[in-house]
């Protein structure tokens, strides 16, 4: 029973990761294509513009959170496979076992990686606040959990 509410509850934090890092992708680039129309200048060809400070900042910002988005969808679709293993049953839920703590171990890397390291230091990005942080960094520990409580 503790196995299933650490995997639902794994799977509500890794999708609510995955849809906020989604939304900001798509914000941020739709924010970032009203302000590039902008940037132009008569001097400044568009080789130039593309390889400004403030273009690679927001490109080097955006990379980051892709990948975060990929390895909470990544945790996402283990975990699921892992809980609901459909008709094969043992053999895919051993699989995705495996399969998740390598994923788990990833995603607490990378969230660790692009909390403290990535986003303040390399881009310069102050505006996450705590509980986006416990959020992501709880969801790395529960598929990590989820992942050794099934590999019994």
């Amino acid at each position: 029973m503790i196995v299933w509410i650490v995997g639902i509850a794994g799977i509500i934090l890794q999708i609510l990761c995955a849809a906020a890092s989604g939304t900001g992708l798509v914000v941020g680039f739709i924010f970032f294509l009203i302000g590039f129309g902008g940037m132009k200048r008569e001097n400044q060809t568009l080789i130039k513009l593309w390889l400004s400070k403030d273009t690679m900042m927001i490109m080097g910002t955006m990379l980051v959170v892709l990948i975060f988005f990929l390895i909470a969808y990544w945790n996402v679709r283990l975990m699921g496979d892992t809980m609901f293993p459909g008709l094969l049953g043992s053999a895919v839920r051993d699989i995705s076992g495996k399969q998740l703590l390598i994923a788990g171990i990833a995603s607490a890397s990378w969230t660790l990686l692009m909390l403290y390291w990535l986003l303040p230091t390399v881009f310069d990005f102050k505006g996450l606040g705590l509980k986006p942080q416990l959020i992501a960094l709880s969801a790395s520990a529960f598929s990590i959990l989820f992942a050794a409580l099934q590999m019994d």
